[in-house]
Formats: structure tokens, sequence, C-alpha cells
């Protein structure tokens, strides 16, 4: 089963590959530009590179998020278009799962982060010794500071986010913070198709109409939007007093 995978969790992209279990192709690129310029290309040049065209896939995978707000809803837009286009089935695969896939068989546990801004991260724990993915907590949105309090033993911190707040974890855990390469904490298309793969492989698709990035937490455009004042041409006869309905199913 060839597999290509779509990382745009972070402002690092990657695009990448597989078959069965070998990584065929890889490309990663830093976002200087907006996704809708840079994404579709960078797949056209990950499909030339091993000669393959977009019909010889048997599916795809995207981070599905967390992430960044932007990247995320382009990732899956591109993908959803290829998938409807070609008929093949997509998939998904949590971004914080495919950076701790990254750390297979570390014989501590792995903290993937990413950074949520307003100091925070987005983060999960896992379990990987065994050379299987286990999440030991909850996808979280969270404070450095409380994150830390997680952690009991000499912990691997992965992921953009721990580059980014390094420096801190370790004047608040010592020795336990440990640090992988920084390939290691780099968001992988190829993770992604890999993963993805395994689900397609089990006929885990995802329904195009249906599915939506995993943010965790509204994005800053909406809060502003929740809690703007409505104006003056709307204080009578607002759709939410003609439509109670759909309000209810909105909440």
């Amino acid at each position: 089963m060839k597999v290509l995978g779509v990382d745009t969790s972070t402002m690092t992209a990657g695009v990448g590959i597989v078959e069965e279990d070998e990584i065929l192709v890889e490309v990663k690129f830093s976002v200087k530009i907006t996704y809708s310029e840079a994404l579709l290309s960078c797949i056209d040049q990950a499909l030339k590179n091993v000669d393959q065209k977009i019909d010889d896939m048997d599916g795809f995978a995207i981070s599905i998020g967390p992430g960044s707000f932007t990247g995320l809803r382009i990732g899956l837009s591109t993908l959803k278009g290829l998938s409807f286009a070609t008929g093949k089935p997509l998939t998904s695969v949590p971004s914080l799962d495919a950076l701790a896939y990254l750390s297979l068989y570390c014989e501590h546990p792995v903290v993937a982060m990413l950074d949520a801004r307003k100091h925070q991260v987005y983060a999960a724990i896992y379990e990987t010794q065994y050379g299987d993915l286990k999440r030991q907590s909850d996808y979280l949105v969270i404070d450095v500071e409380d994150l830390v309090k997680r952690v009991s033993q000499k912990t691997l911190f992965v992921g953009p986010g721990a580059r980014l707040y390094q420096k801190e974890l370790i004047e608040l855990l010592k020795d336990k913070a440990r640090f992988p390469l920084a390939e290691q904490s780099l968001p992988s298309g190829a993770t992604v198709a890999l993963l993805g793969s395994k689900k397609l492989l089990l006929g885990e698709f995802e329904d195009l109409v249906d599915l939506e990035p995993m943010y965790l937490r509204r994005s800053e455009a909406e809060l502003k939007f929740r809690n703007a004042p409505i104006s003056g041409n709307r204080t009578h006869g607002s759709r939410q007093n003609r439509h109670p309905k759909n309000e209810q199913r909105r909440h």
C-alpha cells in the first residue's frame, strides 16, 4: 500500500510517501510563504522524485492537529480535495502522535510538545519503549509549569514546543529533562503516512464531509468574534431569537 502523508501542524511542513514500512521519499520545508502557495507544489515534487502520480497512491493521511490553525485548515482541505478527486481514502493522524512516533523504543517516557502560544503548549505523554505508541494522557493545552508537574522521572521532550521551552524545562526539571537530535523534533509527513497506513489497512477511513481539524481550543479570531458586542441593528429580532432550535443545536 502506497500512502502519501502530509503534516502542516507547524511552520515546518512535511510531505512523505511510504509503501508498507518503507519510506520512499520525504520532503520538509519551512513555510515562508502561505501553505496554499507551497503545499501542492511540494506534493507534486515528492511524487516526481519517486516517479509516481497522485493516482498511484492507495490512500492519504493528514495530521489532524493540534497545531497551527491556518496550517491545519489548508492541509486538510488539500488532502480532502485529493481524496475526492482520486476516490482514494483519507485517514487522519494526531500531530502529537506523529511526533512521539519518531522516538520509538525510547526507554524513558516521551512528551510531544507543540507551541500553543501564551506560554502554553499542546502536549501528550507517551510510552514507546517496546516499539508501540501508547498515549498515557489526554491531548492537553497546558502551561509549561503545569506540564512539568506531571513528570516524575527522566523524560524525553520532543517537538517544536520542546525546543522552544528547552531552557525552561531544564531549569524546572534539571537532569530529568532529555532532548533528542533536532531532526526528531521536526514534524514528519512520512511518519504521518506510516501511522496512516496502519489505519487504512484496518479500514479506518474518514468521512470527507464531517472531518474537521482537532484544534483543542478556539482561535483568537473566533474568541474575538464571540466576545464582540452585538451591533445596534441586531438587538431586535436577532438570528438567535428567530431560530432558538438552531441555537440549541450549536450548544
